[in-house]
């Protein structure tokens, strides 16, 4: 377990319900999206990072915890929560964060908790981070959240047209 610098990238799955450059992924499926008058997903709903019962922390997948260049990483990301447990439908946008924004937005809210940002690996997701201290309820955080830094979203074709790897662990991946 590793505190994951402030610079990376996380790409995080947003459910049904809905150094600082590194990225978090999540996918996003209907009711954690926001769909225009011909259902085109026009954004991510700010539901979708409200911390379900029992859930002691926000889930999200470390891009760089892979080797390989910024595609290929979240590509790597984005296969990681497909061939996880996780359902993730055909419908599923995948959306990616900045660490260092996503911390600033949090850690700025009147008594907050400072976040941490863990690579936490799981049996079914190597690259699986945990946002801890995250906020129970938040409404006003989370819409600035889904406006701002997690608004970069992939559908699957665009997730598909991503540059392939290996998907091998990065030197950062290995705690090095």
């Amino acid at each position: 377990m590793a505190i994951i610098p402030t610079g990376w990238n996380f790409i995080r799955h947003l459910w049904k319900a809905m150094d600082r450059r590194h990225h978090s992924v999540t996918t996003a499926m209907h009711l954690g999206q926001n769909f225009d008058e011909d259902d085109n997903v026009v954004g991510v709903r700010p539901q979708a990072f409200e911390l379900r019962p029992d859930e002691p922390y926000l889930s999200s997948t470390w891009c760089e915890y892979f080797s390989g260049a910024q595609d290929q990483q979240l590509r790597c990301a984005i296969e990681a929560i497909r061939n996880s447990n996780l359902k993730v439908g055909g419908k599923a946008q995948f959306a990616v964060g900045l660490v260092r924004e996503i911390r600033q937005l949090v850690d700025a809210r009147p008594n907050a908790k400072k976040i941490r940002i863990i690579h936490e690996p799981e049996e079914d997701n190597e690259a699986h981070a945990a946002m801890r201290h995250w906020p129970e309820s938040d409404v006003e955080l989370f819409d600035l959240l889904a406006q701002s830094v997690w608004s970069m979203l992939y559908n699957s074709e665009a997730a598909d047209a991503l540059p392939t790897s290996e998907c091998a662990c990065s030197e950062r991946g290995q705690g090095k």
